[in-house]
């Protein structure tokens, strides 16, 4: 929730970086915003990356054992550790490198205050997350807190996946009123929306269609059941043959896993020296020094627990959109998996148009947060994934509210507090520039402190804030200036404007006193 005083002209940042801040992976491309919009360029050189052709770098950092001081972030990361820490310093790392990258592309011309971002987030992510990612972006130096917030924008990994195809579109044959499906498989996650092409002035712009839906589906699930399959393997042997299973795993990550298709055994070459503390080879299945795993237990140990999430996951959506969907378009890393995109052509090839793999998938989301960045107007209308409310104070009601939610005002009006006051409701399709507007009032020299409240369930809104499934999303402040003319006992009122079809909500409040 982001809201400021400052005008935000476009045209003071004309560079746009997008940032794909992904669970395993991370990406970054940008573009000159007064250029052709499809002269985006990406940063592919990253740290340590060695002979990896990967085009993003891994999402992880690695501290000192005894401090909290960033010995690695990245490729060198993962040599050193195998877990992510904090968010804030690997984007402080992250944004030094590609900013070396800028300036070594742009020379003279560089500048870091002609700079403005779009930062993608998981579809899944609730606001709070949504506002831990913007304070990281803040305390990394990204941005400063005195910025307007629309020099750094927010936008959902699918959303951002959903502009890089819709370029791709025509190809297709797709138009007005037709819909496609993004699933974009990552390493962690796999997030799914469903959009519709509005074409009807001649300017194109997307509308969710369904509620983003998503799950921890990704392809190092994929690592974890091979790594299982591994050790089951070798058996007793696998405590002492910790640096073997890594050697078999790496090759698995490189090699087997994008282009496995279901079709034959795989072979792996072992090291020389196992420690089988006296038993033989064979014993693990190892020949000729080779260990053969067999086709059916890749595809039912390894990739098919993991596939069947992701069916389930599209089918959802698709019973979500009830019309048809024309294209489902499978981007991200693991979307460019040859397994996944059969076993989708396979299971929906009688239910949707065309399923799609678009080049450079696994940069697409990187890629459409630049295009959000340059055109957020794109994305016309979201779907809510929550109910929102303020609390409010009503007339008390002796059959409805419970006795210590009862309150008498200085002016002896008896009200119940708490009250859940509902303005967006889940499921609900709102237009990106849709205002609610609130009429409020304080007395004067008060201090307005009010939450904006979630509800995460189905069904009608709640009545109480402290009811079963509310919590805090937001918390805002607003203490009244001084006013001369207006009496202690005399109200001053005011209205808040309320968007919630932004990637953020948006309060602002009107100064206009009356």
């Amino acid at each position: 929730m982001t809201s400021s005083d400052l005008e935000f002209y476009p045209e003071d940042f004309p560079y746009v970086v997008g940032i794909d801040f992904g669970t395993t992976f991370s990406g970054c491309s940008c573009v000159f915003a007064d250029d052709n919009i499809d002269e985006i360029f990406d940063i592919t050189e990253w740290p340590r990356k060695s002979n990896f052709i990967y085009p993003k770098v891994p999402t992880a950092s690695y501290y000192e054992r005894d401090n909290r001081a960033l010995v690695a972030w990245g490729y060198e990361a993962i040599n050193k550790a195998s877990q992510p820490n904090i968010i804030a310093d690997y984007l402080r790392a992250f944004y030094k490198h590609v900013h070396e990258q800028f300036q070594t592309r742009l020379g003279a011309v560089y500048d870091t205050s002609k700079f403005r971002y779009c930062l993608t987030v998981p579809a899944i992510w609730d606001d709070r997350a949504k506002a831990t990612m913007r304070e990281a972006a803040i305390i990394a130096g990204i941005v400063s807190r005195s910025d307007h917030p629309d020099r750094l924008m927010l936008t959902s990994e699918p959303e951002a996946a959903a502009l890089y195809c819709e370029k791709k579109s025509n190809q297709f044959n797709l138009s007005h009123e037709q819909r496609f499906m993004i699933c974009d498989a990552g390493g962690g996650t796999v997030d799914l929306i469903v959009f519709e092409i509005e074409d009807s002035s001649g300017v194109k712009s997307l509308r969710e269609v369904t509620k983003g839906s998503g799950g921890s589906c990704g392809s190092t699930f994929l690592d974890k059941n091979m790594r299982k399959l591994l050790k089951k393997r070798f058996g007793s042997h696998a405590k002492n043959n910790k640096a073997a299973i890594q050697y078999l795993m790496d090759h698995f990550v490189t090699t087997t896993k994008p282009e496995f298709e279901n079709e034959d055994d795989e072979y792996f070459t072992v090291p020389a020296v196992l420690n089988l503390k006296g038993g033989k080879m064979s014993d693990i299945g190892v020949d000729d020094g080779r260990l053969c795993v067999s086709v059916d237990e890749i595809r039912e140990d390894v990739f098919e627990p993991i596939a069947k999430q992701v069916l389930n996951l599209i089918s959802d959506q698709i019973n979500q959109s009830q019309k048809q969907i024309d294209a489902i378009f499978m981007v991200g890393g693991f979307g460019q998996s040859r397994y996944l995109g059969k076993r989708v052509q396979d299971t929906f090839k009688d239910k949707v148009g065309n399923i799609c793999v678009p080049s450079r998938g696994e940069i697409s989301v990187m890629r459409g947060a630049v295009m959000f960045g340059v055109n957020p107007g794109k994305v016309s209308h979201r779907i809510l994934r929550r109910t929102y409310g303020l609390m409010v104070s009503l007339p008390f009601d002796p059959l409805l509210d419970p006795p210590e939610k009862k309150y008498t005002t200085r002016n002896g009006e008896i009200t119940c507090d708490d009250h859940f006051s509902a303005y967006a409701t889940k499921g609900e399709c709102v237009a990106m520039s849709h205002c609610i507007l609130k009429r409020m009032s304080l007395y004067p020299r008060g201090k307005l402190v009010n939450d904006l409240y979630a509800y995460d369930m189905d069904g009608k809104p709640p009545r109480f804030v402290t009811d079963p499934g509310v919590r805090r999303a937001a918390l805002f402040e607003l203490k009244l200036p001084v006013f001369q003319d207006v009496k202690p006992d005399e109200k001053v009122f005011f209205t808040v404007n309320m968007y919630f079809g932004k990637t953020e909500i948006l309060i602002e409040v009107n100064n206009q006193w009356t």
